[in-house]
Parts: structure tokens; C-alpha cells; sequence
């Protein structure tokens, strides 16, 4: 087989291979990984749809420390409106921290999935801001509004209450969960 047959034979392979629908979120979750992550949602979700109005499902691993609140509420909140249209399988890798934590559990309900070996953590929303007092006590008030909504979402998404998630990061201190507590919890459904 000459060097030109094999080269056409590669080329109907790969134009073969399915079209995977896979997101990765890695890093932190700041505004640059938000904007890659919402622009590939609407990408797939605007592709791909059956008959039924329904796209074809949309895979999204997870490996992050964590990171900005309101970044994370952006692709939360696309996740949601996705979701109407075509399932999310999550699955969370390595280290799922913080922010991750919720996008880890935005999966649609009996498909999010998480690695036997990943660690999770859970902690108070945490502001940086400096500058006048009035300032700061604003940037303090707007922080709690924000770790309310946390809440108010983690609550939707998991088994958790309220004061569940209060007792979790009580003390101010990171609170980090084992794989099968995040199954208990309801963050994810399935080990892998």
C-alpha cells in the first residue's frame, strides 16, 4: 500500500469519528474559563437537534480550585437554560473546589459523575476588596447576597439544606469531601 492510500484511509477515519460534545473547565473559574465555557454551550446547544427540538447531549468535565462567584453564576446560569434543551453529563476530576462545586452538580440529575479520587471543598464566599470603610462594608453585603444565592442554588441542585451547608463551613475554614460524600451530598450521582 503506497504512502497516498494510506493517507486517504486516515482521512475517512478521522472524518468518521463521531462528533463529540465535550467541555472542559480547568483552571480556575475567572472570567476568561466563563467565557470559553458559556460560548461552548451555546454552541452546542444551537447544534445538533433532533426532530423533537431536543440537542444531542453535551459532556463537561470539571477540574478547578475554584474561583470567582459571579463567573461562576454566569455559567451556571447557562447550564440551566442548556438543560431545558439537551442533557449535561458532568464529571468532576482531580480537584473540584469552591466555585466548581455547584457547576459540578448543574449536571442533569442521574448524570453527573465524579473520579473515585477527587477531592471537593466548600467555604465562605471570600471578597479582596480594599479601600474606604463604606466601601468595604458594600463589598461585605454584596458578598453575603452572593453566598445566599450560593446556597439558594446548591440547594436545588443537591440534598442539601440550609443548615447542612451552614454546618459545612461554620468556623471559616475550607471543608474538603471525599468522592462518595459528594454522592451522599447529591453534588454528583455516580463514581467513576
Amino acid at each position: 500500500m503506497s504512502n497516498e492510500e494510506d493517507n486517504e484511509e486516515e482521512i475517512d477515519f478521522i472524518a468518521e469519528e463521531p462528533d463529540f460534545r465535550i467541555i472542559g473547565l480547568y483552571g480556575d473559574v475567572s472570567e476568561e474559563n466563563s467565557k470559553e465555557t458559556i460560548g461552548a454551550l451555546l454552541t452546542y446547544l444551537h447544534e445538533g437537534r433532533n426532530a423533537q427540538g431536543r440537542a444531542e447531549p453535551i459532556e463537561m468535565v470539571v477540574s478547578t480550585g475554584g474561583g470567582n462567584v459571579a463567573d461562576m453564576f454566569a455559567v451556571y446560569d447557562i447550564m440551566r437554560i442548556t438543560r431545558e434543551v439537551c442533557d449535561i453529563s458532568t464529571l468532576g476530576v482531580g480537584k473540584v473546589m469552591s466555585a466548581g462545586v455547584l457547576i459540578l452538580a448543574a449536571g442533569t440529575k442521574g448524570q453527573r459523575r465524579i473520579g473515585k479520587y477527587c477531592r471537593l471543598m466548600l467555604h465562605h464566599v471570600i471578597t479582596s476588596d480594599q479601600g474606604s470603610i463604606v466601601n468595604v462594608r458594600e463589598t461585605c453585603r454584596e458578598a453575603e447576597i452572593m453566598e445566599d444565592l450560593m446556597f439558594t442554588a446548591l440547594i436545588a441542585e443537591t440534598n442539601l439544606t440550609k443548615s447542612k451547608i451552614q454546618k459545612i463551613i461554620k468556623g471559616n475554614i475550607d471543608t474538603f469531601f471525599s468522592a462518595e460524600e459528594a454522592v451522599e451530598m447529591g453534588i454528583a450521582d455516580i463514581i467513576v
